[in-house]
């Protein structure tokens, strides 16, 4: 371990800024129960997804927090379960209003799991898709600050494999809709609970147990059928094949063929990469070389991201797991490989002794290359009983790109609030008062979440670009972006809501210019082949860029 600690601060840096706590002084009054039991029930040490949106359109990024709920009915009736819709009125200050808008689940029978947003028909208001164990929910913004649970009538409740993830938006068949994709972790049920003893050396040990004592299941793919109505596809799309245990899944075009990919991390199994082959999927994670790290090793793979942390035009992928396994970065060769460059870029020498959930690419300094921030904490609330070298309440890690391939180990010198400990779990990250300084919002277990903010004026130069489609579809998720400056470097990003796991962010696009004050071209390939270029255009500004205008 001292030889670890000695390599370990070889690498440490001082960070160039760093950040405070706003959640209290953003009115966010949320705290999270996960309802825990002694019975250890799987779903309690999992959820608490948080999502970044835009729910009344007044340009300004709102807040979602979703709770847990009483086992085992796990019927939200009260307060202290409901999920949580905070409006931001400017000025990084909140208010609550669940009360009215219809999101806070009261009545709903689910253990809330993970959150996907996005415009799912067409009508320029954002939507909330809940991922539950139990049925999932589906509201649809009605445009008046309210939400209607139209579950039913769209035909997303899965109550045939109760136990649910994560959930993303992409529009996979490239009609200009977005379709629902949505991960399960494995088969358990209430009934099966009491043969499951896990953990025990003593009566007050009994602990949650691991993946590998259930059965896999295949994950679920539903269309848009453009009505307000989807259809399971899951079996003719080519995912109903391939059972796993999934967590996390983001999406991304990684090999640029104009359709829409998705990785998925499994949990204690291998990784699934689905190749989009114009509207039918097929499982190359082991071809493409991400279906275990480089030894060949299954980890307990949590939050994922894709994105293009080069920037050579590629997006590259990373997940985390849990401590003694290391977090795994694969860059994207550009010929469909990908190679495991954890060890090489520093992140696996950086997360040997530490725990991750949600997760994602940002560039927090905008120098123009993506860092990571992912956040800390191990699945047993007793960890330390087996593991003396691990914790279950750890810190955010924030770990810096050098911009050659290797990253920089920051965390510790990010300031005080973010050396806070706890159980965390959602991730949303975006830019809350439209200053070019993200913010990054962290939802904790059974605590009061984290809201991040850069303390000083950052030296670089940004631009935050929201896209609207008309052909594609309306948040134009899926389409790419290519901001070349004048110095001849290019910076590569696409638009997605997912990220890390049971999260989603600000739709819109963060770019990072450093010391550039302009993008002498800006490229954007939408979903439908639709390219746009835009010549000359002005750093530090949020610019609204309408699809073939």
């Amino acid at each position: 371990m001292l030889l670890l600690w000695v390599y370990l601060s070889l690498f440490a840096a001082s960070s160039s800024f760093q950040v405070e706590d706003l959640a209290p002084r953003a009115e966010l009054r949320f705290r999270q129960n996960n309802f825990a039991t002694p019975a250890k029930y799987p779903f309690e040490t999992m959820g608490g997804g948080v999502a970044a949106l835009d729910f009344n359109n007044d340009g300004l990024l709102d807040l979602l927090f979703l709770n847990g709920a009483p086992s085992p009915e796990h019927r939200k009736t009260n307060a202290d379960s409901f999920n949580r819709l905070f409006r931001n009125d400017g000025n990084l200050a909140f208010t609550d209003v669940t009360a009215a808008s219809g999101l806070d689940g009261h009545d709903v029978v689910g253990y809330p799991q993970g959150v996907a947003i996005a415009d799912f028909d067409n009508d320029g208001f954002v939507d909330v898709f809940v991922s539950n164990y139990g049925n999932n929910v589906l509201y649809r913004n009605q445009g008046n600050g309210t939400f209607k649970n139209v579950t039913e009538t769209a035909g997303v409740a899965m109550p045939q494999h109760p136990f649910k993830a994560s959930a993303c938006w992409l529009d996979f068949d490239n009609d200009g809709w977005l379709d629902l994709f949505v991960t399960h972790y494995f088969h358990w049920t209430f009934k099966e609970h009491a043969d499951y003893h896990c953990g025990i050396r003593k009566p007050s040990w009994r602990s949650y147990c691991r993946p590998d004592e259930f059965k896999p299941l295949p994950n679920a793919l539903f269309r848009n059928n453009h009505d307000g109505t989807f259809t399971d596809v899951s079996e003719t799309a080519g995912i109903a094949g391939h059972a796993g245990k999934g967590m996390g899944v983001v999406t991304a075009d990684y090999d640029n063929d104009g359709w829409m990919d998705l990785f998925i991390t499994n949990d204690r199994a291998a990784n699934f990469l689905f190749k989009n082959r114009g509207g039918r999927f097929e499982e190359v994670a082991l071809v493409a070389g991400v279906y275990a790290n480089e030894a060949g090793t299954f980890v307990s793979g949590m939050g994922c991201d894709m994105n293009d942390y080069d920037n050579d035009g590629f997006p590259d992928i990373f997940y985390t797991d849990l401590v003694t396994e290391c977090f795994g970065l694969f860059r994207n060769l550009g010929n469909g490989l990908f190679q495991d460059t954890a060890y090489p870029s520093r992140i696996a020498v950086f997360s040997a002794t530490r725990s991750g959930w949600s997760n994602k690419f940002m560039d927090w300094d905008n120098d123009g290359w993506k860092d990571v921030l992912a956040l800390g904490s191990h699945v047993l609330d007793n960890s330390e009983l087996y593991n003396p070298r691990a914790r279950y309440r750890e810190p955010c890690f924030f770990f810096h790109n050098t911009g050659n391939g290797k990253f920089e180990d920051w965390s510790s010198s990010l300031g005080p609030d973010f050396q806070k400990a706890g159980a965390n779990r959602g991730l949303a990250v975006g830019d809350f008062d439209n200053d070019g300084r993200l913010e990054a919002v962290v939802n904790r277990l059974n605590d009061v979440p984290l809201f991040f903010r850069v303390k000083s004026q950052l030296l670089n130069h940004w631009l935050l670009l929201r896209l609207e489609g008309r052909k594609s579809n309306r948040d134009g998720i899926g389409a790419k972006i290519k901001a070349v400056l004048p110095s001849g470097r290019s910076v590569y990003e696409h638009v997605t809501t997912a990220n890390g796991i049971y999260s989603a962010s600000d739709k819109r696009v963060h770019l990072g210019l450093g010391k550039e004050a302009q993008v002498s071209t800006l490229e954007i390939r939408w979903p439908s082949g639709v390219v746009q270029k835009l010549a000359n255009v002005r750093a530090g500004q949020v610019l609204t860029v309408v699809e073939g205008e």
